[in-house]
């Protein structure tokens, strides 16, 4: 060895020294952070409220019932999680949240590497913005699917961003294992898979590659795809006959999907469409000459997704269009407060009961009806923060366009974009959660050019 190999050596020896230094403060920062929220702020019958209450109890039974026949409509990912955390550590819910807590750490490391990966520099922009976010760390130490699917979603865009860079069969395998056990935690994501290969597989073809090549990677994506998701198809239909993946669908279309695209597009209430859908499914049930819905949980998911469909079709495009705009916009800008069990517990009407044709009145109705002070200057401050935060992520997507591969940029946009239009009218902060990672990538780099501007 030379001595200027020797230099060289040294000197990447320093730098990863200093990196792992960085690595590890963030990760403590972040771990800190979210104990502490957890210790002073969540109290302990909080975490068996709800659907944190389900989950438990799900993760306790699944050592006497076969884990794909559990609960068809949920992905079977998040209460394997919570059982294998009892079986190791013993069944207290306070481990759960442990072990999410640092997984929810791991992710603000992993959106900061992203960050520098992208960027070359903003590891520690995209880490403390992440290491504060709100919504992640309230999520964090909550009983919910919630950080298991995003640390997992978040390796997933680590390994596209690896792989849209270097095109390594390895970035490969890790992308389309990491979407695929999130979409065992949440079904959510379910639809990213057959898109993702169209989108690959038109990358390659764009840059003219080997159709070899692409055809390997296509085995390799079925292999991957149909191994971790393959026996949940097959599950569901020894048991009920379908090769649908969960059988919610059809219930969150009907009962949530109808009433906020009626209220949101200006037709009138969320309970005249509670209504609406409801009259419209007994309709087809004694047009049907049925007396209720199919036992079997498909079918009747089947069932109720049609007649939400023709309810929409109904509706017009346009209407449609409208309440899907204004639920992203309402997801986009809500304060991630809002679910903190500390200010739920605080007395206050419900969004969703909250009447009003239309966002604007249904807006001034619910903060009319809010009695105190303290609420609602809380969620204001709340909502100041979301406002500021997607301003500087906006200005940091207008910053890429002209400056990162067209490649790159369009990517984070539609996986934007997806989560919008699966979510479409229902309005949740949590909702926001998988697009929180990318927010925080976009105002990173605005955050960074200011920076870079100053300095010359």
């Amino acid at each position: 060895m030379t001595n200027r190999d020797s230099s060289d050596m040294t000197n990447r020896d320093v730098y990863e020294m200093f990196y792992l230094k960085d690595v590890t403060l963030l990760l403590l920062v972040a771990f800190l952070v979210r104990v502490g929220y957890a210790l002073f702020f969540v109290e302990p019958e909080y975490l068996l409220t709800e659907d944190q209450g389900f989950y438990a109890q799900l993760a306790q039974d699944l050592p006497n019932n076969d884990i794909f026949g559990l609960m068809p409509e949920r992905a079977p990912g998040y209460p394997l999680f919570i059982a294998a955390i009892y079986i190791l550590m013993g069944e207290g819910v306070w481990n759960v949240i442990l072990i999410q807590i640092l997984l929810d750490s791991i992710s603000c490391v992993m959106i900061a590497l992203t960050a520098q990966s992208l960027f070359n520099k903003g590891f520690w922009i995209a880490g403390v913005l992440s290491a504060i976010n709100l919504n992640m760390i309230i999520l964090s130490a909550s009983l919910l699917t919630d950080t298991l699917f995003l640390f997992l979603f978040i390796l997933y865009l680590f390994s596209l961003v690896k792989y849209l860079q270097i095109g390594n069969k390895k970035w490969f395998f890790l992308l389309v294992l990491f979407i695929s056990l999130a979409t065992l935690v949440r079904a959510a994501s379910y639809y990213l898979l057959p898109i993702l290969l169209v989108g690959l597989v038109s990358w390659k073809l764009h840059q003219r590659n080997p159709v070899s090549e692409i055809v390997k990677l296509f085995f390799l994506y079925l292999v991957v795809v149909g191994t971790l998701l393959g026996s949940i198809h097959y599950s569901n239909y020894q048991q009920h006959g379908s090769l649908a993946f969960v059988s919610q669908t059809g219930n969150a279309v009907l009962k949530w999907v109808v009433p906020a695209t009626y209220q949101y597009s200006g037709m009138g209430s969320y309970q005249d469409g509670q209504k609406l859908a409801n009259k419209r499914l007994d309709l087809a049930l004694q047009q049907g000459q049925l007396l209720e819905l199919p036992l079997n949980p498909f079918e009747s998911s089947s069932y109720q997704a049609n007649v939400g469909k023709d309810i929409l079709f109904e509706f017009g495009f346009l209407n449609v269009l409208k309440a899907w705009a204004v639920g992203s916009v309402i997801n986009l800008l809500a304060p991630s407060v809002a679910h903190a069990p500390a200010l739920r517990a605080i007395d206050h009407p419900s969004f969703y009961e909250t009447e009003g044709n239309g966002i604007i009145e249904k807006l001034f109705n619910y903060i009319k009806n809010s009695s105190g002070f303290l609420y609602l200057s809380i969620l204001a401050v709340g909502t100041i923060i979301s406002i500021i935060f997607t301003m500087l992520a906006l200005a940091g997507v207008f910053k890429m366009i002209s400056a990162l591969p067209p490649i790159t940029v369009t990517t984070l946009l539609l996986l934007v974009g997806y989560f919008f239009a699966i979510t479409g009218p229902i309005i949740g902060v949590k909702y926001r959660l998988p697009i929180e990672p990318i927010l925080t990538l976009f105002a990173t780099y605005f955050l960074n050019r200011i920076d870079r501007k100053k300095t010359h």
